[in-house]
C-alpha cells in the first residue's frame, strides 16, 4: 500500500466503525430495533469489531454481501430471546 493511500484508508475504516458504531448504540437505546448500514468498501475489515462490540451488549451484527463482493451492507439488530 503506498503512504498516500494508507491515512485514506485508515480514514475510510475509521469512518466505518463509527458509523457501525452509531447503528449498535441506537439499538441498544432502543431507538431502533433494527438499523441497516449500507455501502461499506472494508466490510471484511470491520465485521469482526462489529460483531465483538454487539455481543458485548446482547445484539447481533450480520453482514450481507452481493454477488460481486464488497462494498457490503452491515445489519445491527437486537438477540432474540433465546437466540
Amino acid at each position: 500500500m503506498d503512504v498516500v493511500a494508507e491515512p485514506a484508508v485508515q480514514d475510510e475504516l475509521d469512518r466505518e466503525l463509527r458509523l457501525v458504531g452509531s447503528a449498535l448504540t441506537m439499538v441498544r437505546r432502543g431507538v431502533a430495533t433494527r438499523v441497516t448500514v449500507v455501502n461499506l468498501p472494508l466490510c471484511a475489515s470491520v465485521l469482526e469489531a462489529a460483531q465483538a462490540r454487539a455481543q458485548a451488549h446482547g445484539l447481533r451484527v450480520t453482514a450481507l454481501w452481493p454477488s460481486g463482493g464488497e462494498p457490503c451492507t452491515l445489519v445491527v439488530e437486537a438477540e432474540a430471546i433465546g437466540g
